[in-house]
């Protein structure tokens, strides 16, 4: 019988951002640094990598880019 894994939020935003970045685990290691397991900075992450598809065709320029941009947009959820 096969046993069943069940995997971590975390492992499954880590996971995701694997997929997202083409398996380049560099482009992955700055990206999973960036977003620590948190949920929102993931999907804010997302959308700015997809933001940058033609203006950067290797993973680790638009990863940093989508990145620095991430970091830019937080600032407008931050509590007053």
């Amino acid at each position: 019988m096969s046993e069943t894994v069940e995997i971590t939020q975390g492992q499954s935003i880590r996971l995701r951002l694997l997929s997202l970045v083409g398996y380049d685990t560099a482009a992955a290691a700055k990206a999973i640094e960036f977003v620590n397991d948190d949920p929102f900075k993931a999907d804010l992450f997302e959308k700015q990598y997809n933001r940058f598809a033609m203006d950067y065709p290797d993973f680790i320029s638009r990863s940093l880019k989508a990145i620095q941009e991430s970091k830019e947009a937080l600032i407008l959820f931050e509590n007053p």
